[in-house]
Formats: C-alpha cells, sequence, structure tokens
C-alpha cells in the first residue's frame, strides 16, 4: 500500500474500515469455534476457550491503541505548508542579505569620515544575520518535511498492517466450524494480530526516531538563533553604530565629516 499527502486524509479512515472489518470477522470466527466447542465436551474445549480469550484480548489491546493514535494522527498538509512559509521567509532575508552589501549600499558614495564608516561597518553584520535566518528558514523546512514524511511512511505501513490482518482472519474463518480446524483458526487469527501489533511497535518505533530527531534539530536552531555570532548578545545586530555625541562638520576634533 502507497500513500502521499494528498490521499492520507482517505487512507485514515480506509484504516478504520479495516479494522472494523477485522473485528467483524474476530466476532465471527469467535463465534463460529465456540459452537463447534459447544458440541464437545467441556474439557475437550478447555484449550481451545483459553485461545479465544487471548485472541479477544491481544485483539481489543491492538485496536485500543490504534484508536487512540488514529485520534491524533497528524496533519501533513500543515506540516508542509509551514515549511513552505518558512521557506518564504527564507527567500525574504536572502534577497536582503544580498543588497546589505558594501557594493550594493550608497552611503558611503556621497559623505566621508566616522559617521560613514560607522553606518558602513554594520554592513557585514546585518548581512551575516539575514543569512542566518535564510539558514535557518531552510533548515526548518525540512525538519517540517521530513517530519511530515515519516507520518505518511507511519500510516502506511499500519495500513498495510491491517489489510493483511483481515485477509488472514478471512482465510482462519473458512476453517474454522470444523472441529479440526478450529483450533488451527484460532491460532492463524493470534498470529495475525500479533503481527499487527508487531508492526505498530516497528512502526512507532521508526515514528519516534523521527519525532526525536525533529526535537533535537529544533533545539539546535533555537540555540543557533540565541547564541550565533550573527546575533550580538542573543539579539538582533545594530543598524547604527555609535560614535561620537560630536555631529559638527568641521570643528578639527578628528569626528569631522564631509561630503565627497
Amino acid at each position: 500500500m502507497a500513500a502521499t499527502d494528498l490521499d492520507l486524509t482517505a487512507l485514515l479512515p480506509d484504516i478504520r474500515s479495516a479494522l472494523d472489518q477485522a473485528a467483524s470477522l474476530v466476532d465471527e470466527l469467535i463465534a463460529s469455534v465456540e459452537a463447534v466447542l459447544a458440541s464437545l465436551p467441556d474439557t475437550d474445549g478447555t484449550g481451545a476457550r483459553a485461545g479465544l480469550a487471548e485472541l479477544r484480548r491481544r485483539f481489543d489491546d491492538a485496536v485500543g491503541r490504534l484508536d487512540h493514535l488514529l485520534a491524533t494522527a497528524g496533519d501533513t498538509a500543515v506540516l508542509r505548508r509551514t515549511g513552505a512559509a518558512w521557506v518564504g521567509v527564507g527567500a525574504t532575508t536572502s534577497r536582503l542579505a544580498g543588497v546589505a552589501a558594501l557594493n550594493m549600499t550608497r552611503v558611503d558614495d556621497h559623505w566621508t569620515g566616522l559617521a560613514a564608516d560607522a553606518y558602513r561597518n554594520t554592513l557585514p553584520a546585518q548581512q551575516a544575520a539575514l543569512s542566518a535566518i535564510t539558514f535557518t528558514s531552510h533548515e526548518v523546512d525540512a525538519t517540517l518535511n521530513d517530519l511530515a514524511s515519516a507520518i505518511v511512511r507511519f500510516w502506511v505501513s499500519i495500513g498495510t498492517a491491517c489489510v493483511s490482518l483481515v485477509v488472514t482472519l478471512a482465510g482462519a474463518l473458512g476453517s474454522a466450524a470444523t472441529v479440526v480446524g478450529a483450533p488451527l483458526a484460532t491460532g492463524i487469527a493470534l498470529a495475525g494480530v500479533g503481527a499487527l501489533a508487531s508492526a505498530g511497535t516497528a512502526a512507532i518505533a521508526n515514528l519516534t526516531d523521527i519525532t526525536t530527531g525533529a526535537a533535537a534539530r529544533s533545539a539546535e536552531l533555537e540555540r543557533r538563533l540565541a547564541t550565533d555570532t550573527a546575533f550580538p548578545f542573543g539579539a538582533w545586530p545594530r543598524s547604527t553604530t555609535e560614535v561620537s555625541p560630536d555631529a559638527s562638520i568641521t570643528d578639527g576634533d578628528g569626528s569631522d565629516w564631509h561630503l565627497r
């Protein structure tokens, strides 16, 4: 079974439908085996009845876990849209970083002096900060898209396991109405439920690895924005630097400025 973000919303109802179908098959199988056991002496069916009780317990446990997951299935479209929005932020800061350069500014084209130098010297810091945001924006997008892809893979694996369980239970039901086939049917059904539980555990483990990695990347991005050298003292770099309270043009104190 394969799925994309576009049909993930269709896959989730299909999984619910498969679980409902599996529940119906389990009910039919148990009823069929119990009918066979009713024709046998109580002592002859003790083990079979224990197997049915185990089947019911395991199936209800597996479905209960999946019901909880389906209630919080995630929204891959929102994750990808959010990532795309961050790409837009990165595009803006990248464009601004391109103009925050000495060859692009006109601040020193018409005047000289300490003030002109001060404004000009802020450009590298501004450019570095803008570039840092651009990089971070792309990292956020990548993290969100990786998480969305992990969610898709998770539900695809769960959906595949559910379909496999339905096929297994349907096959087991075919032999559940005979004295010889009843114990075998119960064993096959138990194996099918066990396979679903194992698939769910493996899928959860894989998804957990991805979400843990995403959380670590998020924390690293926050640290970078807070402590990166592009953000002195954890703040946006000043767009101007203090030169002198003396704004005179020519008083001979070394802070004079001149028109070109």
